[in-house]
């Protein structure tokens, strides 16, 4: 019976795409004995597999929780216990809202080995795919990161939020972005400022919807896909550019020029 306890990896694979996974993640992969992988956004990963490893799917999606976070926890340790190496492959970066960091505090816990691989998250996938920076001279000196499915129901600061001088994104945050845009025109923020909604980031689907805090408050905004999304809000989504695969949900109309 192998004593010896394994090596576990909380490897991101990136936005979707999977020329975005980096060097360290595929040759980390293809070393493992152990897969839980998230619902990728590409069926191509699997190639990536080898075929002697153990694989588990326990990706998560809104109404499809196939796993709850402790029984992928119970998953990782108890296969690490067993010696073998275990990869746990996370879309976008483990860091950045994959709720790695209650993965790394279980190791922790339980004294396993382990090691970080990062990954490209669709913070940075879905506006360089979209076709403006994060930040820009003049525009925007800093990034802010908010989870849509719970700002709502903390004790928020929406003036700040509204006085912010940078770029706002907003993960998971399309069932919430209305009463988020309401928010911070309410408290200050311009009905102009300009907004984009990126689906399916770094993938041949890749759909950027741009509007406006005050269309939004007006008419909403909606996915056009069931593939996950990433709200960007800030002055930088000017710098978009005409492009006739983008849908400008009445954003010009409000006489702005994008």
């Amino acid at each position: 019976m192998n004593t010896e306890v394994g090596k576990v990896y909380l490897v991101g694979a990136g936005p979707g795409n999977p020329e975005l996974m980096t060097l360290k993640a595929l040759r980390i992969l293809e070393k493992a004995e152990v897969i839980l992988y998230d619902a990728l956004l590409d069926s191509s990963f699997l190639e990536y597999f080898p075929s002697s490893s153990v694989v588990h799917y326990v990706g998560k999606r809104a109404g499809q929780h196939s796993a709850t976070q402790e029984e992928i926890q119970e998953l990782i340790v108890r296969y690490s216990l067993q010696g073998k190496t275990v990869v746990r492959l996370k879309g976008g970066d483990p860091f950045v809202f994959g709720r790695g960091g209650e993965e790394l505090l279980t190791l922790r816990k339980h004294k396993i080995p382990y090691e970080i691989i990062p990954g490209v998250s669709a913070l940075s996938a879905g506006s360089s795919g979209a076709g403006f920076p994060l930040t820009h001279r003049g525009l925007s000196r800093q990034v802010l990161i908010m989870d849509g499915h719970t700002v709502l129901q903390e004790d928020t600061d929406w003036k700040w939020f509204a006085e912010f001088k940078g770029t706002i994104a907003l993960f998971m945050g399309t069932s919430s972005i209305v009463q988020i845009s309401k928010n911070l025109v309410d408290n200050g923020a311009s009905s102009l400022v300009p907004v984009a909604l990126v689906e399916n980031a770094s993938l041949k689907n890749q759909k950027t919807t741009v509007t406006s805090l005050g269309r939004i408050i007006e008419e909403g905004l909606s996915k056009q896909s069931s593939g996950p999304g990433i709200i960007y809000i800030g002055p930088v989504v000017h710098l978009i550019g005409e492009n006739p695969e983008l849908d400008f949900q009445g954003f010009a109309s409000q006489g702005e020029e994008v």
